[in-house]
């Protein structure tokens, strides 16, 4: 019952503080998908995509050994100290080297992925700045969380979702595609700084007797952890990426693709809801992952598992009952849409199900389990988009087998390691 309040408490503190993060977020792509014709909202969520496949390549392989490595390491000032500085510089170069190579290739990736669409080519430069702030965010958030910081992280994205959404309306409104996308930046640049200041405060700098040769260990130690989830998420990313890309070029537009992302935020809301509850596990599993079959290592996984199937489900079929209702908000030539939420919202489920298995195989040190199982899902997923007619409705059906096959490896590998 202790361990149960613990995880409920922290997951709802977690679930606020992710919410109101993305708040912000989720009204700016209603706004612009009301504002901007459909095309152009159509390239604005090509352009967030793009990112947002970076942003999630990087913090799906090194989000959750930021989370695992501070939480293991949250009572030693010294190592806490060192953990911190080498985990920032690793975040902070691939960052830069990421937003340089968007910037130096824009041109070129316009033509080979976007139609060769002026406005993306003008904006993929803007977006690359963006990208920077985000992973940053991103990096200072997981800091926070490995260090079971909720209240403050739920203070904090309160605070700057109240300051920043009006600012964000009104620069849709006024200067439309390029107002929504600047206004993101400025969002992430704010969060980011409050952020990073918080965690320098959470650690003694003192205590941190720092040389080049332990920042080198450790961030050579961080980066090979990671690197099976690294291979793993960039093969789930650019396969989704992908397929988006594939559907544009098929019909020669970007209206179905826009239709598809505006039934794929609702999604997101699913993911941030279960990912407070996996994010919470993740720090108690880590502290007690020498023990793999110990009875708190199953009771901590089990009432997660627990809470993120009974919460998914619930709201997968909200979605499903009211998914015409959902998608009128974006406009009318978005409620043909709604089989495509439907089969989103099954999707979900999925996605919760693998999610905390993922953490549980992360906080163990298997994280080969994880790259093997996301490889078998994408081999599934590919055969089945080399032998339909791809449509957006097919394209729907691709998110659920992929989630549906992962879930199903995970259960597997986890049945034959208990």
């Amino acid at each position: 019952m202790v361990l149960l309040k613990k995880i409920l408490g922290s997951s709802i503190l977690l679930l606020i503080a992710n919410s109101f993060g993305r708040l912000a977020m989720f009204i700016a792509n209603i706004v612009a998908a009301r504002l901007l014709s459909q095309e152009i909202f159509g390239q604005f969520m090509m352009l967030r995509n793009t990112i947002s496949l970076i942003e999630n390549i990087v913090s799906g392989a090194f989000g959750n050994s930021t989370i695992k490595n501070i939480a293991q390491v949250q009572d030693k000032q010294k190592k806490l100290c060192e953990e911190v500085i080498s985990i920032f510089f690793v975040y902070l170069l691939i960052a830069v080297m990421l937003a340089l190579f968007i910037t130096l290739y824009s041109s070129e990736m316009s033509k080979l992925f976007f139609l060769s669409s002026e406005l993306l080519t003008k904006a993929l430069s803007v977006g690359a700045l963006l990208l920077v702030f985000s992973i940053m965010s991103i990096m200072s958030q997981n800091i926070l969380i490995g260090l079971e910081s909720y209240k403050l992280l739920t203070k904090i994205s309160v605070s700057i979702s109240t300051l920043m959404i009006p600012i964000i309306l009104f620069s849709i409104d006024k200067y439309h595609f390029f107002g929504a996308i600047y206004s993101i930046l400025f969002y992430f640049i704010i969060d980011f700084a409050i952020k990073i200041y918080f965690v320098t405060k959470k650690i003694d700098l003192k205590e941190c007797a720092f040389s080049f040769q332990v920042f080198k260990q450790k961030s050579l130690n961080f980066i090979s952890f990671s690197s099976p989830l690294l291979v793993s998420i960039i093969l789930t990313s650019a396969s989704f990426w992908y397929a988006r890309v594939l559907l544009i070029n098929s019909i020669g537009e970007f209206k179905d693709i826009a239709i598809f992302d505006a039934a794929f935020q609702w999604l997101t809301i699913i993911m941030i809801i279960t990912g407070a509850t996996t994010s919470v596990a993740l720090p108690m599993l880590s502290k007690v992952s020498e023990n793999f079959g110990s009875k708190e290592s199953k009771d901590i996984f089990y009432i997660n598992l627990g809470i993120n199937f009974v919460i998914t489900l619930v709201i997968a079929l909200i979605f499903i009952f009211f998914s015409k209702n959902i998608m009128s908000i974006y406009g009318e030539n978005y409620i043909q849409g709604y089989k495509i939420l439907q089969i989103l919202a099954i999707t979900s489920i999925f996605f919760s199900v693998s999610s905390i298995f993922n953490k549980f195989m992360i906080a163990h040190n298997k994280v080969m389990i994880v790259l093997i199982s996301t490889i078998i899902s994408i081999v599934i997923m590919y055969i089945l988009l080399l032998t339909v007619h791809l449509s957006v409705y097919m394209l729907s059906i691709v998110f659920l087998v992929f989630y549906f096959s992962l879930s199903l490896c995970y259960i597997l590998f986890y049945r034959m390691l208990s």
